[in-house]
């Protein structure tokens, strides 16, 4: 009689991943972002998968195509201080741009939005001052940073912090001091797109 045929060994379960598995995967499409390695179109669509992410082997084909490390020495000098001012226009930053330690906004009327969902930013902790006489600060954040609005004050306008959730690990803090008059100084997440918001996925 022949061997008998072995039992084929069960697949061990999916490992699951946690927060600081995701947010280490968006960080690192983010830097992608910065070395010209992804398209913004491409670093939405990521990141939605991303953080929908339940097991290493949802995420770990989100970054397989991307060196382990961010390109070393691309910053040779220290970004000088961004200074932002508007009397009734409106200002943007968006998509890549090196992000300052020290960043100054004045609106008088209209609106200055800073987001940050693609920017480059070395440092652990960036001041941001802002004044808003009858116009809008918006300030948007990729999820896992910090925005603390402690030192902020209104006069008949609002101070509104939409960042929730714990920091994640690493990940930059924004502190932000400054007044309003009758505007508003905002800090949120990105908006979902429509499939991400049907999906009830994060932005």
């Amino acid at each position: 009689m022949g061997d008998a045929q072995e039992e084929p060994a069960s697949a061990a379960p999916a490992l699951r991943v946690a927060d600081a598995d995701r947010e280490a995967a968006a960080e690192r499409l983010r830097e992608a972002v910065a070395e010209g390695r992804l398209e913004l179109a491409e670093l939405d669509e990521r990141l939605s998968a991303v953080y929908a992410a339940k097991t290493r082997a949802d995420l770990e084909p989100l970054t397989a195509d991307l060196p382990a490390e961010p390109v070393a020495g691309r910053r040779s000098v220290e970004t000088p201080p961004l200074v932002l001012e508007t009397k009734s226009g409106r200002l943007k930053r968006e998509g890549y741009w090196p992000v300052p330690e020290h960043i100054t906004v004045e609106c008088a009327s209209g609106m200055i939005k800073l987001d940050f969902t693609a920017a480059e930013c070395p440092y652990s902790e960036v001041a941001v001052e802002a004044r808003a006489k009858s116009g809008s600060v918006v300030l948007v954040v990729p999820h896992g940073w910090w925005v603390n609005m402690d030192d902020t004050t209104a006069s008949s306008g609002t101070v509104v912090n939409k960042v929730k959730g714990p920091p994640a690990p690493g990940a930059p803090v924004l502190r932000v001091s400054g007044e309003v008059k009758s505007g508003r100084i905002k800090a949120r997440h990105p908006r979902r797109g429509f499939w991400a918001w049907l999906l009830r996925r994060p932005a």
